[in-house]
């Protein structure tokens, strides 16, 4: 018998670097154009959607699923309750995993992200003060 080996997990603290390698989908419109309409403004799905994400990705296998739970993501689909789940277009290797809270500066990335997300909404807001 010959001896096999266990793929490695490929682990990032780079949520950035992640996000890059395995295409993870995160603008809201973006999905919206494919006829998805994700329940958080960074284009989470809730795990109510999860049927809705896995049939999406089997009409079109361009496309698979990253699992958000316990504070990190996993390139692929786990069934969980109170778990988010995005779209992504890149690559799909189910063994890249990201921990973004275990970076020595994820309170800096975490900051950067709020400022990002006040600034989406303002942009919301200021579009629905122009409509007449």
């Amino acid at each position: 018998m010959g001896a096999t080996t266990k793929p490695s997990t490929d682990f990032f603290t780079d949520g950035v670097a992640f996000t890059e390698r395995t295409g993870k989908l995160n603008r809201w419109h973006e999905l919206l154009c494919l006829g998805l309409e994700p329940d958080t403004m960074s284009g989470g799905f809730s795990s109510e959607k999860a049927d809705i994400l896995l049939n999406f990705v089997r009409r079109d296998p361009a496309y698979h699923i990253i699992t958000f739970a316990s504070d990190r993501y996993v390139n692929r689909f786990e069934p969980g309750r109170n778990t988010i789940y995005y779209l992504a277009d890149g690559d799909a290797d189910p063994n890249l995993v990201c921990d973004p809270c275990l970076a020595l500066d994820w309170h800096l990335v975490f900051e950067d992200s709020i400022c990002k997300t006040f600034a989406m909404l303002k942009d919301i807001k200021n579009r629905n003060q122009t409509k007449g």
